[in-house]
């Protein structure tokens, strides 16, 4: 995908407040300036910023004029909570677009109350293959987080994640430069491990 044929990309990132979407969001879009993109971005929250439902627009391309997304215009849906995967994509997702999820859910108190069921991650897959999604990427971001020693770097492998499908219509290596400007040094090196980790992830899915 070539800059000069970008006239609109549209991605997600969906989770709930304190998973770092924010700053995911933040360093994929300045990617993509710093590719020469044009870019916009937004968010949405939910009632509470922390544990309540958070959405970041990235727009970037010739095209695009507004931060705000349009129903089924999204070709690239990044779900850092199950649930919140499937709600925008069930708005947002253009046809033939791609999800990638975090299959460890966020279990909301009205759950946990009894009062609502969380649906299964393959049910929540299903769901979203029906969607008309080309591909669906399901795997645990938060557990690979943890394996490097803190479940918090979660952002950066699912930011690794999206770089791994091969969407995005700039270089990996281009995040990692960005990454170097906006994460403090000590803590550089295990976030830019989770980044890899993630990309290496999908990059094994779609062998398979």
């Amino acid at each position: 995908m070539n800059r000069a044929e970008i006239r609109q990309f549209n991605a997600i990132i969906a989770g709930v407040g304190g998973q770092g979407n924010i700053l995911a969001s933040e360093i994929l879009a300045t990617a993509a300036v710093k590719t020469g993109y044009k870019v916009r971005v937004g968010e949405t929250f939910g009632a509470a910023q922390r544990g309540g439902p958070v959405a970041s627009y990235v727009r970037i391309g010739s095209s695009v004029y507004s931060p705000i997304v349009s129903p089924r215009s999204v070709h690239l849906v990044a779900g850092f909570e199950p649930v919140e995967a499937l709600r925008n994509a069930s708005k947002f997702l253009a046809p033939r677009g791609v999800v990638v999820l975090n299959t460890r859910p966020i279990i909301p108190t009205s759950v946990s109350m009894g009062k609502d069921r969380y649906p299964s991650i393959e049910e929540i897959v299903r769901t979203i293959e029906r969607l008309g999604a080309s591909k669906v990427v399901a795997f645990d971001a938060t557990e690979i987080a943890e394996r490097l020693g803190n479940p918090i770097v979660m952002n950066m492998v699912m930011l690794g994640a999206l770089a791994g499908t091969g969407m995005l219509p700039f270089d990996a290596e281009v995040i990692r430069e960005t990454m170097k400007e906006r994460i403090p040094g000590a803590l550089l090196e295990i976030n830019l491990k989770a980044f890899d980790a993630g990309f290496n992830a999908v990059q094994e899915k779609s062998k398979q």
